[in-house]
């Protein structure tokens, strides 16, 4: 035990000790009055009998302190201790797995088959990384390398697969529009088709191969520009009667209440009408909060005949003439003819527009 004692006569208390047969040790004079020195534990009543008469502070060795120490401090102790043992457990166990250079796999398909082979998320993983590499090694023929790392409780999975030749499959190309076929310039491919020839929508142009010395079918992207008189027809009719739907007078009116945007409730549905148009709008019922209701009207509708006047040409020509130049394609316009007649109570309106350009674009 260590005493710092503060005093007067402090020679004469040292002298004393010594009589007493009480060995001092590493005894020091901090200043004239004050000493320090160490006793062991069983001379300590000795010294705390000589010294209270003294100003004292005494220490007690580490040993006898120990105990008090381990007390004080037993939660954290046992707080260490817990944390330790459930690192040690939980560590052990895989949370995460990372697959990189999956390209023909799917990350999915390497943790099924890592899972049936014992190692899969949540659970204990006792297999090396050597041994993940053979299962997967194994279970792909389709991988060429592959590398485990273990980084805490996540095992990342980097791999390559084997480069495979698959043969593709091109498409030829078609014609996107109807016409005359004036000039063919071919990259890629074999042509279908030679100058002259009338085409329809979706022919073939080009074929999507190449022909060897041998006549042998080489598969290739075809690429050509194929320049052709295209013509773009569009058609539009009215007939003298038709029928139409018209509002017949009757309607209902139906609620849905609001706050500000959140339904509260809805006014009872009456509606009826087999054949019906619905007209909705908002409005609000009070200034002070953010009430409101969306306001449904249906409208009762029924079917009634409706005479055209056929020989009011003009409109159908221009429908006709705007759907035409609507669908037009790129090129340099050569000729617009539209025409008009009618057929069995209907009049029809033809506009044809004949466009030089690329056929396939």
């Amino acid at each position: 035990m260590k005493f710092k004692v503060t005093g007067y006569n402090l020679d004469n208390l040292i002298r004393t000790f010594h009589q007493k047969n009480i060995v001092l040790h590493n005894l020091e004079y901090l200043n004239k009055n004050t000493i320090c020195f160490t006793v062991s534990d069983k001379q300590a009543k000795k010294v705390k009998r000589r010294i209270a008469n003294y100003k004292v502070t005494e220490t007690l060795s580490f040993v006898k302190r120990l105990p008090k120490i381990m007390l004080a401090n037993i939660a954290l102790i046992l707080a260490v201790f817990i944390g330790s043992v459930f690192y040690l457990f939980i560590s052990n166990y895989t949370w995460q797995i990372k697959v990189y250079g999956t390209e023909q796999l799917t990350e999915n398909d390497v943790i099924q088959v890592l899972k049936s082979n014992g190692v899969a998320k949540g659970k204990i993983n006792i297999k090396t990384n050597k041994e993940i590499e053979d299962i997967l090694l194994n279970n792909y023929d389709r991988i060429a390398q592959v590398s485990v790392i273990k980084h805490g409780t996540a095992i990342i999975i980097n791999l390559s697969e084997k480069l495979v030749y698959v043969e593709q499959e091109f498409k030829p190309i078609v014609a996107k529009h109807s016409g005359i076929i004036k000039d063919i310039n071919i990259i890629k491919g074999t042509t279908n088709v030679k100058v002259g020839d009338y085409v329809n929508k979706g022919d073939v142009l080009v074929l999507p191969f190449n022909l060897d010395s041998n006549n042998n079918k080489i598969s290739v992207m075809p690429l050509a520009e194929v320049v052709a008189e295209m013509y773009i027809v569009e058609k539009c009719q009215i007939k003298k009667e038709e029928q139409v739907l018209v509002r017949t007078g009757k309607s209902i009116t139906a609620y849905k209440y609001k706050f500000n945007n959140f339904n509260l409730f809805s006014g009872k549905n009456k509606n009826s009408f087999a054949l019906f148009e619905l007209v909705v709008y908002n409005e609000n019922i009070s200034n002070i909060v953010p009430l409101n209701r969306d306001v449904l009207t249906f409208y009762e509708l029924s079917y009634a005949t409706k005479i055209n006047d056929l020989t009011k040409t003009a409109e159908l020509e221009e429908k006709s003439k705007q759907q035409a130049y609507k669908n037009l394609p790129v090129g340099e316009i050569i000729s617009e003819q539209t025409t008009s007649n009618i057929v069995n109570d209907t009049l029809y309106a033809i506009t044809t527009v004949s466009v030089l350009g690329i056929i396939n674009d």
